[in-house]
């Protein structure tokens, strides 16, 4: 009879045992709200189109590996000129070997959608960039059930999705759990105005009058003419100071903004190395750490501050 009562209890035990593991799949698809499926690399648990607001476009995936200890978390945030581009882009061919790199170290990946400035309801920019502030405190809020320890992040983005990134990563209120930044193909400043201090003989102004696409693209940016309460808002760049966590920078496009045939080459005016100067001149400045392509791959970057 002993025996028989023992048996019971020891599954009943297991069960108790797995319902409260907050790393089990099943309870990660119920505080998720969605159902885990095909990891896009390696092994690991993939869970799609989680809701981190109830706004449009406030989604992001999480992809976690297969071991139940990660060594941190890299939170990204897409390109796409703040007009277009998704979060599946974390996993495409341009970062596709990155994210290979870091997953293989045990660390989680988590790839953020956010306002555009074509999204209803939009502010402009800055609804983007607070769109990350609420992401990346979903995932703060979720940390110990995922069981990522609470200091090991990495805010990490592409062009426009860079920005967000720097924007929320040199704010004193919001980084105190973040190890880096990695901005690919970054903006130095999304005071536009600040761009005339990055480009010999370039005039913002004197492009708005020449570029009627552009005159639309900057009062769409700002959500109307901006005051400068508006432009000091979204220099990330004068946020910078030795208390932020390492800055990573990786820009590589040239520094003509006028092209041959008199025409503005856009990858050049938001991508060219010329921002990333802009910005390590600021690091030095200040004294904040700095990275970037001459010195390591971004990977090795993201390995070195979490692990």
């Amino acid at each position: 009879m002993k025996k028989l009562i023992t048996l019971p209890f020891i599954l009943l035990l297991l069960a108790c045992a797995k319902s409260d593991d907050p790393t089990t799949t099943v309870d990660l698809e119920s505080i998720f709200g969605v159902t885990q499926i095909a990891s896009p690399i390696g092994e690991g648990r993939f869970f799609e189109d989680i809701n981190y607001g109830d706004q449009e476009r406030q989604q992001l995936d999480i992809l976690l590996p297969e071991n139940s200890n990660p060594s941190g978390v890299v939170i990204f945030f897409h390109g796409g000129g703040f007009t277009g581009g998704d979060k599946a882009q974390a996993f495409d061919d341009l970062l596709l070997e990155t994210m290979q790199a870091v997953f293989e170290k045990d660390i989680a990946i988590v790839s953020a959608n956010y306002s555009l400035l074509t999204t209803t309801g939009n502010q402009g920019v800055i609804s983007a960039l607070e769109d990350g502030t609420e992401a990346i405190s979903f995932i703060k809020n979720h940390l110990s059930q995922m069981n990522i320890p609470s200091n090991k992040i990495i805010l990490a983005g592409a062009s426009a999705g860079a920005g967000i990134a720097q924007w929320n990563g040199f704010k004193n209120n919001l980084n105190d759990q973040v190890q880096g930044v990695v901005a690919i193909a970054a903006q130095s400043t999304y005071d536009l105005y600040e761009w005339e201090n990055v480009f010999t003989g370039f005039s913002l102004d004197g492009l708005r009058q020449m570029n009627p696409f552009l005159q639309t693209l900057f009062l769409s940016f700002y959500g109307g003419e901006p005051t400068q309460a508006d432009l000091d808002a979204v220099d990330y760049r004068d946020f910078m100071d030795a208390t932020d966590p390492s800055l990573y920078v990786y820009n590589i496009a040239g520094d003509q903004v006028i092209n041959s045939q008199g025409e503005i080459d856009f990858d050049v005016l938001y991508h060219s190395y010329l921002h990333g100067d802009y910005l390590r001149r600021k690091a030095i400045e200040v004294g904040q750490a700095f990275s970037g392509a001459f010195q390591e791959l971004p990977d090795a970057f993201i390995i070195r501050k979490l692990k």
